[in-house]
């Protein structure tokens, strides 16, 4: 035989199961979560991902934790910083954002090099770089410098093939006359 049940015993226990919910914490990944986003680090993010790679924030976590590190590399305005972003997130929100930042470093190095190697080194590396141009350009005067005192007409003939225009390239045509009338 049924018993008719009490509303009111019914409704204690709903307060009663909720109490026990409540009190047990709820979902754990979702209180991980919150103590990563509470974080708000690269380590609080790492931790999440580690014990919930496919998590149900595991991709909101790896966004955060990409805009962490995004927020370093600019700190840190470094090429260390540059590539190991780049490492971590070759195809992130960022990449393309960091990968001219990583030109830049690497042109301002060439130009503080001073030097034919570290022009050639950032040509090499970035042969179609916005900075390419003014690459060659300054690079020319370090290469003529090599070539001077040189009777080798043919270097002076290769120099010009390569910075056919500017003042190194008017100086090297100058030599390579006083050479070709003196042979």
């Amino acid at each position: 035989m049924l018993k008719a049940v009490n509303p009111k015993s019914r409704l204690w226990t709903c307060f009663a199961l909720l109490a026990i919910v409540v009190a047990c914490g709820g979902d754990p990944e979702e209180e991980a979560w919150r103590g990563a986003k509470i974080k708000r680090s690269a380590e609080g993010y790492e931790q999440f991902l580690e014990k919930y790679p496919e998590g149900v924030f595991s991709q909101e976590a790896r966004e955060a934790l990409e805009e962490v590190h995004f927020k370093q590399v600019q700190k840190d305005n470094t090429l260390e910083a540059v590539e190991g972003f780049l490492e971590q997130h070759p195809d992130g929100l960022h990449a393309e954002e960091v990968r001219r930042t990583e030109d830049i470093l690497h042109w301002v190095n060439a130009q503080r090099a001073k030097s034919l190697a570290g022009y050639e080194s950032f040509l090499k590396s970035y042969p179609d770089s916005r900075f390419a141009e003014e690459a060659k350009v300054k690079m020319a005067p370090f290469a003529l410098a090599k070539l001077m005192g040189s009777s080798d007409i043919k270097a002076y003939e290769d120099f010009l093939e390569r910075f056919p225009d500017g003042p190194s390239a008017e100086s090297a045509r100058k030599t390579l006359e006083g050479l070709r009338s003196v042979h």
